[in-house]
């Protein structure tokens, strides 16, 4: 028990670590060393939703996700977290197996820590589809500009984030592998990832229309930025 005691105490400590990292960075985000220039202070955005691609580990799908403003189309393995921010509701995933294997995939919108929508399937070939925020009626265009940020790892390691632009800051808090979508940024992006101790390695690159735009690798915690 003396052991279990102590090993909750310095768990407690470390997420107090990074929650006082996490305040600090969005009290003075972008102060003369954010590339978005010497803007001051970005205020919080509206909490985001989480949007979970599960089931079945390793099996491949293709999937789009809309806000009613962008789409984004990309492919990946199950698991994945995709975030979207700055995004606009209603909103909706909808992901496709490509294999013909009776693996589960399965999507969940997380809101907090509320389900707010969750759809799975095990059809060869099958789709689902879930959406937040009312009915997306139709697709909406892909986004211009599109900017993604992918954190491959470390592998199923809880994190902290602050992803914004010149306007507003977003904090995340999920695990890899996440693709953070920036819809309609104002101005250039950057996003910094908070790990605990003995946390690992973040790995996370940047594309912009397709093309990798900046690269990072640091632990326990990474900043990555625009440029």
């Amino acid at each position: 028990m003396g052991e279990r005691t102590i090993r909750r105490l310095l768990q407690t400590l470390s997420l107090s670590a990074i929650g006082a990292a996490l305040a600090i960075s969005v009290a003075g985000c972008n102060n003369q060393t954010g590339f978005s220039g010497s803007v001051g202070s970005t205020p919080n955005g509206p909490k985001l939703a989480l949007y979970e691609i599960l089931g079945t580990v390793g099996t491949p799908f293709t999937a789009t996700a809309s806000d009613s403003r962008s789409s984004w189309t990309f492919q990946g393995n199950v698991p994945l977290s995709v975030v979207i921010c700055n995004n606009t509701l209603p909103a909706r995933i909808v992901a496709t197996k490509t294999d013909t294997s009776s693996n589960l995939l399965s999507l969940e919108i997380i809101i907090g820590n509320h389900v707010d929508d969750l759809q799975s399937t095990t059809q060869p070939f099958g789709n689902v589809s879930a959406q937040i925020g009312g009915v997306l009626a139709t697709l909406s265009p892909p986004a211009d500009p599109d900017l993604r940020i992918f954190l491959s790892g470390p592998l199923d390691r809880r994190y902290q984030a602050l992803v914004e632009d010149i306007d507003k800051g977003f904090i995340i808090h999920s695990r890899a592998p996440t693709l953070i979508l920036f819809d309609n940024p104002d101005g250039k992006v950057d996003a910094t990832f908070f790990g605990g101790q003995d946390f690992g390695t973040f790995t996370a690159n940047m594309t912009l229309g397709n093309i990798v735009v900046a690269t990072a690798m640091q632990g326990p915690n990474l900043t990555i930025r625009q440029p």
